[in-house]
C-alpha cells in the first residue's frame, strides 16, 4: 500500500475532502502512484450508503490511457462537522490499517488503491475496490448458516497472521483493548446500559444479562489475556458484503475503523450470536467455530486446539452485548437503529445464556 505522498506533489492536494474535488487530474494522480498506467478523462460520482462517520460515493471512470477499474468506491470524511469530529479515531484507524497493515491479513476486504491522510485537518481519501454486486448484510434480518460460516473463517484471515504477535500492541492507529482504561470504560458502560435498558423494548430475561455485564466487565475485560490476535472489532452483517451464490469470495469485510487487539473469538461471537436467529445459532454455532480453528490451522497457528477454541468463543460471547450497549449509547437514535439494537441485545443475550458464559468469569 503506498501512502500517496507521489500524488501530494503531482497536485499539491493528497488528501481531498469532498466529492468534487475528485476531478480527472486529481484521479489520474492517485491511481499512478498505485502503480497503474493510466490516464482518466472523464470522472463522475453518486452517492452510495449512509454512514454517519464518513461520506462514500461510486466513481464513473473514462480512460484516455490505459486500463483501470471502471469504477470504485471513495471513502471521504462525514460532511457534517459534528459527525466529522466524531468520526477522528476511526478516520485514524481505517487509514492506518490500510496504508500500513491490510497486505499482511489474509482476510477478504476491498483492495485499497489509494490512501492519504491528514491528521491536523481530521481529513483522509480513499480509493476502494468496487465490489458490486455484493450486497451489505442485514443486522435485523440476520443471516443464513451458510453465510455465517463463510464470515467466520475470512476473518480467521485477519487473525492468523496476528495471532499472539506482541508488535501490534505497537500500532499507534489502533482503538486501545479493552484492558487500557477498564475502570474508566466500566463507568461509561454502566451509564450506557442504564439508558438502554430505559429505552429499548428487551425482554426480561435480556435486560438481567446486560446489568449482570455491565456489573462484572472488569472482570471480562480483564481476563483471558492469550491469545490475542488484530481485531476488526464491529466484524456484523451490515459490515460485511456477501456475494450471489456461487461467487468463488461470498463474504468481504468492510468499515475498519474501529480496530483493536483482544481476543479473537470476540469478532466471532459477534458475527455468530448477533447475526444468527436464535435457532440457528443453537444448530451451527460449534460447526462454525470448528470451521473457525480449522482454517486457523491452515493459516499456521499452532498449539491452540478446538476444545480451547470453543471456551474462547463462550468467553467472547459478552461481545455482543457489549458493541450493542455502546453502540446504543454513541449512535443518533433512529426507527431502525432502535430496532437494530434490541435484536441484537435480545440475540447476545440469549447465547450468553444457553452457553452459561458467566460461569466461565469466575466468582
Amino acid at each position: 500500500m503506498k501512502e500517496g505522498n507521489s500524488v501530494g506533489e503531482l497536485t499539491g492536494q493528497a488528501v481531498v475532502d469532498t466529492v468534487d474535488d475528485i476531478d480527472s487530474r486529481w484521479l489520474t494522480a492517485a491511481l499512478t502512484s498505485s502503480g497503474l498506467d493510466v490516464a482518466v478523462g472523464a470522472v463522475s460520482a453518486e452517492r452510495v450508503g449512509t454512514g454517519q462517520m464518513g461520506s462514500c460515493f461510486r466513481l464513473q471512470i473514462e480512460y484516455a490511457h490505459g486500463d483501470g477499474p471502471a469504477t470504485l468506491i471513495a471513502k471521504l470524511p462525514a460532511s457534517e462537522a459534528d459527525s466529522r469530529a466524531a468520526g477522528t479515531l476511526g478516520y485514524r484507524c481505517e487509514t492506518g490499517f490500510y496504508s500500513e497493515f491490510a497486505h499482511r491479513v489474509s482476510a477478504r476486504l476491498p483492495r485499497c488503491h489509494y490512501v492519504a491522510a491528514d491528521p491536523a485537518a481530521n481529513a483522509f481519501t480513499l480509493l476502494l475496490e468496487d465490489l458490486a454486486p455484493a450486497e451489505a448484510g442485514d443486522q435485523i434480518a440476520g443471516c443464513s448458516t451458510e453465510q455465517a460460516l463463510a464470515a467466520a473463517v475470512n476473518v480467521a484471515g485477519l487473525h492468523a497472521p496476528t495471532w499472539n504477535d506482541e508488535s501490534i500492541r505497537t500500532l499507534e492507529w489502533l482503538i486501545p483493548d479493552l484492558t487500557a482504561m477498564p475502570e474508566f470504560t466500566g463507568e461509561l458502560l454502566a451509564n450506557a446500559t442504564a439508558q438502554f435498558l430505559e429505552q429499548k423494548p428487551v425482554q426480561p430475561s435480556t435486560a438481567q444479562v446486560l446489568q449482570q455485564f455491565s456489573d462484572r466487565f472488569a472482570q471480562w475485560a480483564t481476563g483471558r489475556r492469550t491469545p490475542f490476535a488484530l481485531l476488526h472489532g464491529d466484524y456484523r452483517l451490515d459490515n460485511l458484503l456477501f456475494a450471489p451464490p456461487g461467487a468463488p469470495e461470498p463474504v468481504i469485510a468492510v468499515d475498519w475503523q474501529v480496530m483493536s487487539s483482544g481476543s479473537p473469538l470476540r469478532d466471532v461471537t459477534l458475527l455468530v450470536a448477533c447475526g444468527l436467529s436464535v435457532t440457528d445459532r443453537r444448530a451451527a454455532e460449534r460447526d462454525i467455530v470448528a470451521a473457525y480453528h480449522q482454517r486457523l490451522l491452515e493459516l499456521g497457528v499452532t498449539g491452540y486446539d478446538a476444545e480451547t477454541c470453543w471456551e474462547d468463543y463462550r468467553y467472547a460471547l459478552f461481545q455482543g452485548v457489549f458493541i450493542t450497549v455502546l453502540g446504543a449509547f454513541v449512535s443518533q437514535a433512529t426507527e431502525r437503529g432502535d430496532r437494530m439494537f434490541t435484536v441484537m441485545a435480545d440475540r447476545a443475550a440469549a447465547a450468553i445464556t444457553d452457553l452459561d458464559a458467566f460461569a466461565l468469569l469466575g466468582s
